[in-house]
């Protein structure tokens, strides 16, 4: 495949023959020509009129010499789409970068499904509003995050189009799955007609992932719930189908980019990929031994996500969500007011109270205290313990 010099165009040709050649030409990573059984003057004409048509000023003998170019290389093993091209670009930056906190997620579904949204919300911030008329993604692409020194994720975008998948079940496979930590498969639970293809869509990648990484952790996103009335027997209907093929363990969230649901979802995802997070969880239930502390939980402060939590997993949600927009707010005054990152914050009501301390400069320990913890003047006291479980969440966290 070749790049057209100073623009955006890549060429590829492919064929067992210059007398039957097959010519596909894509803009960014988007095929906008395709044309089967060439010569190679025919080629080159194509290219011309399409350029042409497109007020594109690129000389003829360029051209020709492109086509000469790669025509040379024409071998089975040079035959490659795009995709592939942009897998093994991937794959070196994988290679290149990975460390023992960076973790690859391979994210699945059809077309319309909502996956770039999930991953934008929570990590870059985005407002449901920006999503809305999100447009779908072209072949793989991949980001990848820091969560302070918890974990890196690297997210492996696939698009949901029949075209692509096509060329997921080809030799990619093997390129896609390869070290890949965690499955995140999306649902539309809106799309009825849909569901058995991507239930299909689903076992394959189940069966592709668990071949290379017999320990990865396989996730489904019930996504689009806050469009479905009784989302709970719809999640229910899923669960009972998937399973009928599929004996493994598959953790299901169901969520929406217009509630805490992804956030819920995704700090649930980050800790099952970072070891640390078991210590995280055992200090914080020691911590919730002490007389006048309800819950406590440690919050990441930049993507609002929860590295560990003694809350009951049902309620969780809707208090990381709470949590997260009271640390924004917070942080928002101190900046209008031109005052220094908070230390610490004490928010009480009539029936409980919330404490808000940093742990250091990616982490803040919140702590929902009972009524009693007012009534007995056990504040203090409870202050000196949580000033002992920041050391230990201080040095797990260097270690």
């Amino acid at each position: 495949m070749k790049k057209i010099p100073g623009t955006l165009f890549h060429i590829g040709i492919t064929g067992l023959s210059k007398d039957n050649l097959n010519l596909k030409i894509w803009y960014r990573n988007q095929i906008i020509f395709e044309k089967s059984r060439l010569l190679e003057e025919e080629i080159i004409d194509n290219i011309q009129k399409l350029f042409d048509n497109k007020n594109l000023s690129i000389p003829r003998n360029r051209i020709e010499w492109i086509i000469k170019e790669e025509l040379k290389e024409l071998t089975p093993a040079a035959n490659i789409t795009f995709i592939e091209s942009t897998v093994s670009e991937m794959l070196e930056e994988f290679q290149y970068t990975t460390t023992n906190n960076m973790k690859k997620i391979v994210l699945m579904g059809l077309s319309n499904a909502g996956k770039t949204c999930i991953y934008e919300r929570v990590f870059e911030g985005k407002k449901p509003w920006e999503l809305i008329h999100q447009t779908a993604t072209k072949g793989i692409t991949y980001k990848d995050y820091e969560i302070g020194p918890m974990t890196k994720p690297m997210i492996w975008d696939l698009g949901g189009q029949q075209q692509y998948l096509d060329e997921y079940h080809g030799p990619l496979r093997k390129n896609i799955f390869r070290k890949a930590s965690i499955l995140l498969y999306v649902v539309d639970i809106t799309d009825y007609d849909r569901f058995d293809n991507a239930r299909i869509e689903f076992e394959w990648g189940v069966n592709q992932i668990l071949s290379f990484n017999p320990n990865a952790k396989l996730n489904v996103f019930l996504h689009k719930s806050d469009l479905i009335h009784d989302k709970d027997s719809i999640a229910s209907h899923i669960k009972k189908e998937y399973a009928k093929n599929l004996p493994h363990e598959i953790t299901y969230h169901l969520t929406s980019i217009f509630d805490e649901s992804l956030f819920k979802a995704w700090s649930d995802i980050i800790r099952e990929l970072s070891p640390k997070s078991t210590f995280i969880n055992s200090i914080l239930r020691q911590f919730k031994k002490q007389k006048g502390v309800k819950d406590a939980m440690v919050i990441e402060r930049y993507s609002g996500l929860t590295c560990g939590s003694t809350i009951d997993p049902f309620d969780e949600d809707i208090v990381v969500g709470m949590i997260s927009l009271l640390i924004v707010t917070i942080e928002k005054v101190t900046k209008n007011m031109e005052l220094e990152k908070f230390k610490e914050f004490k928010l009480e009501t009539n029936s409980s109270s919330i404490l808000l301390t940093n742990i250091n400069e990616d982490l803040i320990l919140v702590v929902i205290l009972s009524r009693e913890a007012s009534n007995n003047n056990l504040f203090e006291e409870i202050e000196e313990v949580a000033k002992e479980v920041i050391l230990q969440l201080k040095k797990l966290w260097i270690e």
